[in-house]
């Protein structure tokens, strides 16, 4: 709850969040996928803001809160997305080998 006597950006802030943290991940995830960012860099970045923002989040208050918490939300999101990706690359490679090998096997299999 936003008391009443926060800011005309704070309010803005606090209301607009999942809205702001969605489109920097968006930017985020097209940086990382077009190359201009490296994985592995965002998600070191990420875990810093991450552990920054748990760390002082109690000490923050009005707009620079808001902030820190739209900055940790979208890092927190964006490394879940990217790892979500690789388990599904992998989940995907590990499903062609299991088919591959099923082909072959049936095909060894008609050859008798």
């Amino acid at each position: 709850m936003i008391d009443h006597g926060s800011s005309q950006i704070e309010r803005f802030l606090h209301s607009n969040r999942y809205k702001l943290v969605l489109g920097v991940v968006i930017v985020e995830a097209l940086l990382v996928a077009f190359g201009a960012l490296s994985f592995w860099l965002t998600v070191v970045i990420a875990g810093c803001l991450l552990a920054l923002y748990l760390l002082f989040r109690r000490e923050l208050s009005g707009s620079p809160r808001e902030l820190a918490w739209i900055v940790a939300g979208s890092q927190a999101l964006g490394v879940l997305v990217f790892v979500l990706v690789l388990v599904t690359a992998a989940l995907v490679v590990v499903a062609v080998v299991v088919l591959a090998i099923a082909v072959l096997a049936s095909l060894l299999a008609n050859r008798r």
